[in-house]
């Protein structure tokens, strides 16, 4: 059983890995996040490095 569960383990992990070194680009450049009103809101200039801050309304 215990085997079985690494064996799992490590497939996953290789797929993660494969999947994350293909070569494969996605067609659009702009990336987008949905606001409170649920309305997309896409970063625009994605050459320089951004920091994107996520404030949740828990306290």
């Amino acid at each position: 059983m215990r085997k079985s569960i690494y064996i799992i383990m490590l497939l996953i992990i290789a797929a993660a890995i494969i999947s994350g070194c293909s070569g494969d680009k996605s067609e659009s450049k702009s990336f987008s996040l949905p606001d409170e009103k649920g309305k997309n809101v896409s970063f625009e200039n994605m050459e320089k490095p951004a920091l994107v801050f996520f404030f949740t309304g828990i306290g």
